[in-house]
């Protein structure tokens, strides 16, 4: 009963101690509502087709993007890959829409 115990609990915090790592330069939140997360593995076509969906995006450069956040306005995104996988997201904060 103890090991059954014991290898439930070494699962479970496997699973907490994956999220603990996560940080907010991990994922972007698009303002149609989808995100970008590296954690997960994107593929490099699954994060173009979810850029493309929105209705305002500006390509920069290669893997750089001006794109509007659901929280915050508008992002200068830098999209890095490695074997055709998103590894990391680094994003600059433009400008802010004022709601008044």
């Amino acid at each position: 009963m103890q090991s059954k115990f014991i290898g439930i609990f070494f699962i479970v915090a496997m699973s907490f101690s994956s999220f603990s790592h996560a940080k907010a330069e991990d994922f972007f939140r698009l303002s149609g509502g989808g995100l970008l997360i590296s954690g997960v593995e994107m593929r490099y076509s699954e994060v173009i087709e979810m850029i493309n969906k929105e209705k305002s995006w500006q390509r920069v450069g290669r893997n750089h993007y001006i794109l509007n956040a659901s929280v915050g306005g508008e992002f200068d995104v830098r999209l890095k890959f490695r074997g055709g996988e998103l590894t990391e997201i680094v994003s600059k904060q433009l400008g802010r829409k004022d709601y008044r």
